[in-house]
């Protein structure tokens, strides 16, 4: 009795759990779908990355500044595994990284490659002790978890800097779609009825401009009449035979067959000249062409376009006029408000950013070299979008210019402090020749062997 009550009910969560499993799995491949090659994405990467890393990676070690050489070494090696790094943190919440050597002997590090490994959060007292290593603490509550598909590597070989907490459970039993632990998982779920919604207007599109033949059989008979005289083109496979000649008189239209009548067509076009002759389809006897079925597509997709593409800008921290372009309107203060607001955020957005790369390259530092003090700093770039001098009055206007910095600013494009710059540069070049003369140069630090 106890089998006969539960036994059913076992069955049908198995089988939600295996709908979920394969949701969750269906669902890690979209979210690397995206993060490679959907590009409303790869352009907010683009943006990261060239807003935190274009002034490069400056390093001191023992509060002294390295060697141009050590220098060209980060810029090399270092500055691509900080891209990657920041799309480990926006894809996954974390950055899987290890270190491998190069021919020259030297460790560097680098960031897993997407598809080489899945991954899920469990909690902490689960953990074996040979992965607790991956993290600086040992008492997290819920931790997250690799499992290797490719690649000669093992989970304890592996380093995980946490970019965003782990959660538990969350969104693996969703209501809406079961979906991998990402913070973009809000994304799979637009993302896919987007691209559904698209390639069923594709094919929509397709058949709305597919050239199709269809008829319709209208028969004039009476009561009395036999039906199968007015099909006689269905009747017997005699009426497709060609015929035979001899007799140059024809019957009339209607009385040939239907290879008759394409024949007679035919003889029609070749008689008179022209450059196109077109393909001919005789109808059989009573039937008229009808108008062709149009589809027409229910889904709004620019409606939903435009939200996947505010959800992208929203989750990443990119404003959405750099997406979208910027837009040459009047201004007001509601405009002024939102650029204020979007500027601002942005830099924020960034330099936390820039903040988590630095406690990442720390760490790497620190399992290469084993120093204990080295400094590492990303600079982001401001935002200040100029592209026409109406720009230059708009930012002025919201009160992003002080006076002075729009008399300078007037002044550089007017080429009238190019002396002035060069006599600057000039004794800035010549303070800082002294200063390296009496500043002795650190060493460059090596890798283990």
């Amino acid at each position: 009795m106890y089998q006969s009550l539960h036994g059913p009910a076992k069955n049908v969560r198995d089988v939600r759990m295996s709908h979920r499993a394969s949701d969750i799995a269906e669902s890690q491949h979209l979210l690397l779908e995206l993060s490679i090659a959907e590009p409303t994405i790869q352009q907010c990467f683009r943006i990261i990355e060239s807003t935190c890393l274009s002034q490069g990676i400056f390093c001191k070690v023992d509060g002294k500044t390295c060697s141009p050489s050590f220098l060209d070494h980060l810029d090399h090696y270092y500055t691509p595994f900080c891209k990657a790094a920041i799309r480990a943190m926006l894809v996954y919440g974390f950055v899987p990284w290890r270190t491998r050597k190069i021919k020259d002997g030297y460790e560097i590090p680098e960031v897993l490659p997407p598809g080489t490994f899945s991954w899920y959060t469990e909690p902490s007292h689960k953990t074996r002790g040979k992965t607790a290593k991956m993290y600086d603490s040992h008492s997290l509550m819920v931790i997250y978890r690799l499992n290797p598909l490719g690649g000669n590597f093992k989970e304890e070989d592996v380093h995980i800097y946490v970019h965003t907490p782990p959660s538990l459970d969350i969104m693996g039993n969703s209501i809406l779609y079961a979906t991998v632990t990402s913070p973009l998982a809000h994304l799979l779920t637009d993302y896919k009825a987007l691209r559904q919604g698209q390639i069923r207007r594709s094919h929509a599109d397709a058949w709305n401009t597919t050239a199709k033949v269809i008829t319709e059989f209208n028969p004039k008979l009476r009561v009395e009449d036999n039906p199968s005289q007015y099909l006689m083109d269905f009747v017997h496979e005699d009426y497709f035979v060609p015929p035979s000649g001899g007799d140059t008189m024809y019957p009339p239209f209607e009385a040939h067959n239907v290879w008759q009548r394409e024949q007679i067509i035919r003889r029609q076009f070749e008689s008179n000249p022209s450059v196109h002759y077109p393909e001919v389809f005789a109808l059989p006897r009573d039937h008229t062409v009808a108008q062709q079925t149009r589809l027409d597509p229910c889904e709004d997709i620019q409606f939903l376009s435009d939200k996947y593409r505010r959800d992208v800008c929203a989750l990443l921290g990119i404003p959405l006029e750099m997406i979208h372009g910027q837009l040459h309107n009047a201004i007001s203060n509601d405009n002024t408000k939102k650029t204020l607001a979007s500027g601002r955020i942005c830099s924020t957005n960034m330099q936390d950013m820039c903040k988590h790369v630095q406690r990442l390259l720390t760490q790497v530092y620190h399992s290469i070299y084993d120093e204990k003090q080295v400094t590492f700093l990303l600079v982001p770039m401001p935002r200040l979008e100029i592209e026409s001098i109406s720009d230059l009055k708009t930012l002025h206007e919201i009160g992003a210019m002080t006076p002075d910095m729009s008399m300078q600013m007037s002044k550089t494009l007017l080429g009238e402090n190019h002396v002035g710059k060069k006599q600057k540069v000039q004794h800035v070049e010549q303070s800082s020749t002294n200063n390296n003369l009496n500043q002795e140069q650190p060493k460059e630090k090596k890798p283990k062997d």
